[in-house]
Parts: structure tokens; C-alpha cells; sequence
């Protein structure tokens, strides 16, 4: 028998009618339901560093200083998939370990990163709501090699640049 002919239950058949009567952008973005909270937030926008600050410091934005930190990033809460993109161009960081994936421990206390080419990054989440995401982590000091190591604090806000950023392939947008 065929899949056209084979009887559906009255529950996939409401299912069915709801996604066809469900605006379209709604199809190809899956709630996630079962997403950590802090995956939803980061997944439901487009992320830009916009500042660092070294230790306790809040006075001064070191971004110029870190520039490998800084960039646009898409998070998605489906399959814990991450990818950053280069701001000045828009291009992905992919090839340069720039995707991955990540998950948040059950405490909510600190995300961890692990980019494509084995590359692991834990980091102490400080703030995370839609209107920002800030992290700390220690790097050697203007993340050069030999430098004593600091604390920064690496803050994102929803980007709202020119790039229209895709994701590649394995990285959905819920």
C-alpha cells in the first residue's frame, strides 16, 4: 500500500491541517520546545560583539584589542549548532573554525563551545536575555600568546547590520 493510501491518524491529520494553515515562516521554524531556555534566546536573534572589558574594568571597550572575539554569530536551539561571520564582511568563519556546536550546563552557569575542528571554549554566562548576551572567559592578555592571562567580559546585542547572514549547511534558524 502505498503512503497516499495507508490511513492517518486524527492527529497527524490536525497536524497536517495546522501547518497548512500556519503562515509560512512559521513551517521552517520549529519551536524547539525541548531547547534550554538560554538556546531559545540566542537562537531567536542574529548576535554582534559590541564590546570587551578586561576584568572589572567597564569603562573602557577594548574591542579593537580583541578581535578575535568579535563577530556576528547564529545559535541554533534545534541542533545546538553555532557559526560565526566576519562583521566587516559578512562572510562565514567556518573554514576557520568558526562553527560548531555548544550547550549550556544544567546549572545555566556556563556555555561551552566546540567548534568544528575540535577547538573547546568554556565560557561564564553573565547576562542572557533577548536584548543582550554577555560572557566571560580568560585569554592571555589581547589574546597574545606569552601574555599573562585576564578575564574579559565579551557582550553581544541583536545585530541589526547590513549583512543579511546565512547560516551553511547543517545550521538551521529556528
Amino acid at each position: 500500500m502505498s503512503d497516499l493510501n495507508r490511513p492517518h491518524s486524527p492527529i497527524a491529520a490536525l497536524a497536517l491541517a495546522a501547518a497548512l494553515l500556519t503562515p509560512g515562516h512559521a513551517l521552517a521554524a520549529p519551536a524547539c520546545a525541548a531547547a534550554s531556555p538560554d538556546a531559545q534566546v540566542l537562537a531567536g536573534k542574529t548576535w554582534l560583539t559590541t564590546a570587551v572589558y578586561e576584568g572589572d574594568d567597564r569603562s573602557t571597550n577594548l574591542v579593537e584589542r580583541y578581535p578575535g572575539v568579535v563577530g556576528i554569530s547564529l545559535w541554533d536551539a534545534c541542533s545546538n549548532r553555532y557559526e560565526y561571520f566576519d562583521p566587516a564582511t559578512g562572510r562565514s568563519r567556518s573554514q576557520q573554525g568558526g562553527a560548531g556546536w555548544f550547550f549550556f550546563t544544567g546549572d545555566r552557569q556556563y556555555q561551552h563551545t566546540v567548534s568544528d575542528n575540535g577547538t573547546q571554549l568554556r565560557r561564564k554566562m553573565e547576562v542572557i536575555h533577548p536584548a543582550e548576551f554577555t560572557y566571560s572567559r580568560q585569554v592571555p592578555k589581547d589574546l597574545r600568546e606569552g601574555q599573562p592571562l585576564v578575564t574579559i567580559h565579551v557582550v553581544h546585542t541583536p545585530y541589526t547590520g547590513a549583512f543579511q547572514v546565512q547560516p551553511s549547511a547543517g545550521i538551521g534558524r529556528p
